[in-house]
């Protein structure tokens, strides 16, 4: 199924290749999110911790850290590949390198750690050198605030035509749901890249990992891309909930 929506994605882009690509706003300017950027990071992928004290992310192929509220990143750890989720385990964080299972629920999970880091990401050991199981799992891009509020990235697939809806087709952008009190919804959010995965701090803020790919707001087909190639992450300024309709 990844490798259908993969070409997919290729053939849009494709067809997308002669427009002319939009440089990114100078300032992302709403008084309910901020925008921080990793230089040539391509795609925000998996995040840990708070922009307060220490800030970890995942890019394309790299993670990165920030302790000075992203005026600065320093690279820890070359992947070569994106991290799908941090899962912390009392002193120690796990990095998840595949999000291809599903439990019972049908739900996606990031799976399979071979590394591991004691210091919030400052540095980072091998699993198989410490007889630590890489055996580890956790729901993808799923997030609770208080365990009361569940958000979940919720990825739009357009059949291609003709065919029947069977996960293969175009890929549209991504949304937040978000579950509350028996009812789920849709966040609105005041950017259209597309969403790779979500994290919510301490404070209740929510940060939202994206790319450079710009999806158009009705259709949520793919229209175009920034001209640099940044990972981005949206910060909510304040409570993700005091942004639920």
């Amino acid at each position: 199924m990844k490798l259908f929506k993969t070409i997919a994605l290729m053939i849009v882009l494709s067809s997308c290749a002669k427009k002319e690509l939009p440089v990114a706003p100078p300032t992302f300017n709403d008084p309910n999110w901020t925008r921080v950027e990793i230089a040539n990071g391509k795609e925000a992928h998996a995040i840990y911790g708070n922009i307060d004290d220490t800030l970890m992310v995942s890019t394309l192929t790299e993670i990165y850290q920030t302790t000075d509220k992203a005026k600065t990143w320093k690279k820890t750890k070359i992947n070569h590949q994106p991290i799908y989720g941090f899962l912390s385990v009392r002193d120690t964080i796990f990095a998840l390198e595949a999000n291809s299972l599903k439990n019972k629920d049908n739900q996606l999970l990031a799976t399979f750690s071979q590394f591991f880091t004691l210091d919030k990401g400052f540095t980072w050991k091998r699993c198989s050198q410490y007889n630590v199981s890489e055996q580890r799992a956790q729901e993808f891009a799923t997030v609770s605030l208080n365990n009361q509020i569940k958000f979940k990235l919720k990825e739009n697939i357009e059949p291609f035509k003709g065919e029947p809806a069977n996960g293969s087709g175009y890929v549209l952008k991504s949304d937040i749901e978000v579950f509350t009190n028996g009812f789920s919804k849709i966040l609105s959010v005041p950017f259209d890249n597309q969403i790779t995965n979500i994290h919510v701090d301490g404070a209740g803020r929510l940060y939202v990992s994206a790319t450079r790919a710009i999806y158009d707001k009705t259709t949520g087909k793919f229209a175009s891309a920034e001209k640099n190639e940044p990972a981005i992450i949206y910060i909510s300024k304040k409570n993700v909930k005091e942004l639920i309709d």
